[in-house]
């Protein structure tokens, strides 16, 4: 994954909340919950960077409801998890599947279960 849209921890967790939310959230409803479940109290202009972080890594958008902008997140989290693990393939294994588990094990021996697993799997791509 692209260093640029990789998310901070703190991005990851109002990332988070915005994946489990069940509509749009505006700034102040975002803040209200980050300080009811996380103890976190952000003046409005830390919390408009982080927004505006994540609306400039294409992780969400903003739909102005009257003067209130709500935000929405456009990429699913598995979406984002599998950028990031496309990301790690190609930069340590050159993209191939077979040079990430041959690093994986190391050369050491799979077992004939996880052998098995491993290729019902592959079966099912």
């Amino acid at each position: 994954m692209d260093r640029s849209k990789k998310l901070s921890e703190t991005e990851y967790e109002i990332m988070e909340v915005l994946w489990k939310a069940k509509a749009p959230m505006s700034a102040a409803q975002l803040s209200a919950y980050f300080s009811e479940h996380y103890g976190k109290e952000w003046k409005a202009t830390t919390q408009a960077t982080f927004l505006s972080r994540l609306t400039q890594k294409g992780m969400i958008v903003s739909e102005r409801k009257g003067r209130v902008p709500y935000y929405r997140p456009i990429k699913s989290q598995k979406e984002y998890e599998q950028d990031g693990a496309q990301g790690i393939l190609d930069s340590l294994y050159d993209g191939s599947i077979r040079n990430f588990f041959a690093a994986l094990y190391g050369g050491g021996r799979m077992s004939e279960e996880e052998r098995d697993s491993l290729k019902e799997w592959l079966d099912e791509q």
